[in-house]
């Protein structure tokens, strides 16, 4: 069966300031919003601190979008951009890639995990991924969208017709990706409800690594995206002869499937079944207790009776209400 495809890119337009809103665009920033509250249910029930999440968001999405655009520049159209430097900056003419928006979102992951230590990275890991896999389900629909990243020409009576690229069915590659990071994040959902979030790490492997092996095999169904990969697979077929064309995009993969795999053996060889308790100190409010301890210094009057105020925080959460305790601040979670 073959259908035609020809939606309009642009969603909407406001003419009187001459803008216009992709669809790519709206996919875009709604996978992250969505992704942002799923993590954000999940940090409340740990316990984390919800304020400095929109800091997290932030940070993912500017090395994503930088790390993407870069990436792109870098291994796909390098002579084109070394000849127009100044449009590597218009990232809204399109080309970003995900393989360096994966390499920019971990930057930004752990920059943010540096400057906030009370936040675990491999717990954070575990408990974004399954929001990642929707954020990457969405940019392919934007890609479907924009008639983007399209794929090889089926060859037979089914597949779409890009009808703004052509007359010739294709296979939905934006699609077959699309319905991966959909899946792969349903997996990792019922992995950690079947007891398995207490491996640290191994449910962000599982994404990992099934994201760009899926990537991998799909890259066999998607038209030629960087520049230079005829010559690529020209010298390839000096040494040895593939059934297949040997794209960038596989070859970026090869090591991220590497260390999705590192991830799934750390997570099985390491077992703590303290990883998804809620934290022993966590106000109400969701806010980090021992802010208010940090500036006491260690030995003081007032380093004692923030010990003693945490204490009975404790108490407090533990017993469902206010302590009081001689000597030491009354303090209420």
């Amino acid at each position: 069966m073959i259908f035609h495809w020809a939606p309009d890119p642009v969603a909407f337009s406001i003419e009187a300031i001459h803008l216009h809103v992709y669809w790519y665009g709206i996919l875009f920033a709604a996978g992250f919003i969505l992704g942002y509250f799923i993590v954000r249910g999940m940090c409340r029930r740990k316990g984390y601190p919800l304020e400095k999440l929109d800091a997290l968001l932030f940070f993912l999405f500017l090395g994503t979008l930088v790390g993407a655009r870069l990436a792109h520049v870098i291994f796909y159209q390098p002579g084109y951009y070394l000849e127009h430097p100044l449009e590597i900056i218009q990232i809204w003419r399109g080309g970003l890639a995900s393989h360096g928006g994966t390499v920019g979102a971990f930057l930004g992951f752990f920059y943010f995990c540096w400057k906030n230590r009370e936040f675990s990275p491999l717990w954070l890991l575990d408990h974004i991924a399954s929001a990642v896999a929707l954020v990457a389900c969405f940019i392919r629909l934007g890609n479907f969208m924009n008639s983007e990243i399209v794929g090889v020409p089926t060859g037979g009576d089914f597949g779409i017709v890009f009808d703004r690229l052509g007359s010739e069915p294709l296979h939905p590659v934006q699609l077959y990706e699309s319905f991966s990071y959909l899946f792969v994040g349903i997996v990792v959902h019922l992995l950690y409800r079947l007891g398995m979030g207490t491996r640290p790490g191994f449910l962000f492997g599982v994404f990992f690594s099934w994201t760009f092996l899926s990537r991998m095999l799909l890259e066999v169904f998607k038209s030629s995206q960087a520049e230079y990969e005829q010559s690529l697979n020209n010298w390839i077929s000096q040494y040895v002869s593939l059934p297949f064309t040997v794209s960038v995009g596989m070859l970026l993969s090869i090591p991220f499937v590497l260390a999705g795999l590192g991830f799934m053996i750390y997570g099985l060889t390491h077992r703590d079944d303290d990883f998804e308790k809620p934290l022993p100190i966590a106000a109400g409010d969701g806010a980090w207790a021992g802010e208010c301890l940090k500036d006491a210094p260690s030995g003081s009057e007032d380093g004692a009776a923030g010990a003693d105020g945490a204490e009975l925080t404790r108490n407090d959460e533990l017993n469902g209400g206010a302590g009081t305790r001689e000597g030491g601040d009354q303090r209420q979670g």
